[in-house]
C-alpha cells in the first residue's frame, strides 16, 4: 500500500465555535503533548509516509507549532501541511514563521465568501475578515494553498460564487466539502442541513466552474457519491484512497480509508450502479436523517460537457512554473524542474516531462515562451507576465 500522509491532530480545543463542528463531543482539553507529537513525526518517516499533516480543533493554538514543522522537516518530509481556520494567520509575522520553519501546504476551511455566511456558521463575528486576511498573507508567500469549501443550508446556493471568489484570489485547490451529521451539525442538521440530492446541482456547477478553468484536477467533492455529481463522477473522493494514518490527542490512530468506508452503507439503489465496486456508499449518520430519496444509479458516466472557457486562471504546477521564471527567464526544462523543487508553491514537480506539459498549457494560455537551441527546449515568460497572477 501507498503511504501518502500521516496526520497529526494536535488539540481538540478550538478558537471557533462552528454550528456544524463534527469533534464538538470530543473533549476540548485533550492535546498531543509534545513529546507524543515528535514521536508520531519520526515514526511517520520510518514507515515510509511521503506528507506530514498537522490539524485540530485549531493547530495554530499550539505555540510549538513552528518547531514541530521544523522538526518534520528536518527529519525529510518534503511536505508538510496545515489543516486551519486561519483566523490566527492574519498576523503577517506567524505566516511568515511558519513558512520559515518548512510549512508547504496550507488548507483553509471557509463557509463561503461572505463574512455574514461565514461568520454566522462560524458563530465568531469578525473570523471571516481575520481569515480572509491569512489567506492572503499564505498565497503571498507562495506557499501551496487550498481552500475547503463546506456545505450548509444557508451557503450552499452560492458554491459556485464562493468558489469564483476565491479563485480570484489565487486559489486553485479547492475541496467541496458535504458535511457529516455527527457533533453540532447531527444536533443542527434542521437548521444547517441539506439534503445530498438537493445540494448536488450546486456542487456540480461548481465543478463545472473548476472544468472550464482548467483547474479539474485540483478539485474534488468530499462525502458525495459518484450518483450525484454528473459528468464529474471522478471527481468524488469517494473513489480515492486516502492512504492517510490518522493520530489523535487521546493516542489512538486509525486509518482513514478504513474509518470512512466503516461508516457508509450501500442500499438498493447501488446494485445497479456502475460505481458499485468502487463506491462504499453513503455515511449512515445521512441516512439515519434523510433515508435514500433522490438517490439514482448510474448506468453509464454523463457525457463530458462542452463548456465555455474561463480564462485566466493557473493551477498550483503553471503557478509554479510562472514563478521560477520570475526568478529566471530564458532557461532550460532541467533548470525550471530544479528551481520549482525549492518552491514550497508546488510540492508535485516529478520529472522533466511534467514540467513540459505544464509549460505547453501555459504557452497556450500566451502566459510563456517556448523556443528550441542547441537541442533543449527554453522557457521563458511572455511580454507583460512578470506580474503576479489573478
Amino acid at each position: 500500500m501507498t503511504k501518502q500522509c500521516y496526520e497529526i491532530i494536535l488539540n481538540h480545543n478550538c478558537d471557533l465555535a462552528c454550528g456544524f463542528c463534527s469533534q464538538s463531543d470530543f473533549d476540548p482539553a485533550a492535546t498531543t503533548e509534545l513529546k507524543a507529537a515528535v514521536r508520531h513525526i519520526y515514526t511517520a518517516k520510518k514507515l515510509g509516509y511521503q506528507r506530514l499533516g498537522f490539524s485540530g480543533g485549531e493547530a495554530l493554538l499550539r505555540s510549538d507549532l513552528s518547531s514541530l514543522i521544523a522538526i518534520a522537516r528536518k527529519v525529510g518530509f518534503k511536505t508538510v501541511r496545515l489543516q486551519t481556520n486561519g483566523m490566527k494567520l492574519s498576523d503577517p509575522k506567524l505566516c511568515r514563521n511558519l513558512a520559515a520553519a518548512g510549512l508547504t501546504v496550507c488548507k483553509f476551511t471557509f463557509l463561503g465568501d461572505s463574512a455574514r455566511a461565514h461568520d454566522r456558521n462560524t458563530g465568531k463575528t469578525g473570523s471571516f475578515k481575520k481569515s480572509l486576511r491569512g489567506l492572503d498573507n499564505m498565497l503571498a508567500l507562495n506557499l501551496s494553498i487550498g481552500v475547503n469549501l463546506l456545505l450548509t443550508k444557508q451557503n450552499y446556493r452560492r458554491l459556485k460564487k464562493s468558489m469564483r471568489f476565491f479563485m480570484d484570489r489565487g486559489v486553485s485547490n479547492f475541496v467541496l466539502i458535504y458535511p457529516i451529521y455527527v457533533g453540532n451539525m447531527r444536533k443542527n442538521y434542521r437548521t444547517l442541513g441539506v439534503s445530498m440530492p438537493k445540494a448536488s446541482k450546486f456542487i456540480t456547477e461548481a465543478l463545472d466552474l473548476a472544468q472550464a478553468a482548467g483547474l479539474g484536477q485540483g478539485v474534488k467533492a468530499l462525502n458525495m457519491p459518484p450518483c450525484l455529481l454528473p459528468g464529474h463522477e471522478t471527481r468524488a473522493v469517494e473513489l480515492y484512497k486516502f492512504n492517510t494514518m490518522v493520530a489523535s490527542p487521546l493516542g489512538r490512530t486509525w486509518d482513514l480509508d478504513s474509518n470512512i468506508t466503516d461508516a457508509k452503507e450501500r442500499g438498493a439503489v447501488c446494485a445497479a450502479c456502475v460505481f458499485k465496486r468502487r463506491c462504499p456508499g453513503v455515511d449512515h449518520n445521512y441516512l439515519d436523517l434523510f433515508g435514500w430519496k433522490g438517490f439514482r444509479p448510474v448506468t453509464r458516466p454523463a457525457k463530458k460537457k462542452a463548456l465555455r472557457p474561463e480564462p485566466g486562471y493557473l493551477d498550483s504546477l503553471e503557478k509554479c512554473f510562472v514563478e521560477v521564471l520570475k526568478k529566471e527567464n530564458d532557461i532550460s526544462t532541467t533548470r525550471v524542474l530544479s528551481l520549482a523543487r525549492n518552491l514550497p508553491l508546488c510540492h508535485d514537480c516529478r520529472d522533466g516531462s511534467s514540467v513540459l506539459t505544464t509549460g505547453e498549457a501555459l504557452v497556450k494560455k500566451g502566459r510563456v515562451k517556448r523556443t528550441f537551441k542547441t537541442g533543449k527546449y527554453f522557457w521563458s515568460l511572455a511580454p507583460a507576465q512578470d506580474r503576479r497572477w489573478t
